[in-house]
């Protein structure tokens, strides 16, 4: 097993779902979403993680055809750049 790979994801009743396989790639991880919203997830040395700045540029071209230069984690001015995911559960839904 590689240290790195990639599987198809999405979420269903606030819980996280996704494919059985462990793709070698971004691109052929993109290709088994099969819901809406569906996205790829990174695990590496068997923990999960978000993708890379270059993985998420190959996960735009191929899912929408949006070409873009992997961004810089620095701006110019030596700023860290954060993102931050925030989730959210509706009602009452029991727990995965």
């Amino acid at each position: 097993m590689r240290s790195t790979f990639y599987f198809a994801a999405w979420t269903d009743s606030g819980c996280l779902l996704g494919c059985d396989h462990e793709h070698q790639t971004v691109t052929s991880a993109e290709a088994c979403i099969s819901h809406a919203g569906g996205y790829v997830i990174a695990v590496e040395k068997g923990v999960l993680r978000a993708l890379t700045d270059a993985e998420e540029a190959e996960f735009q071209n191929v899912r929408y055809g949006i070409k873009a230069d992997a961004r810089q984690s620095f701006t110019a001015d030596g700023m860290l750049t954060i993102l931050l995911t925030i989730q959210i559960r509706l009602g009452n839904e029991e727990a995965c």
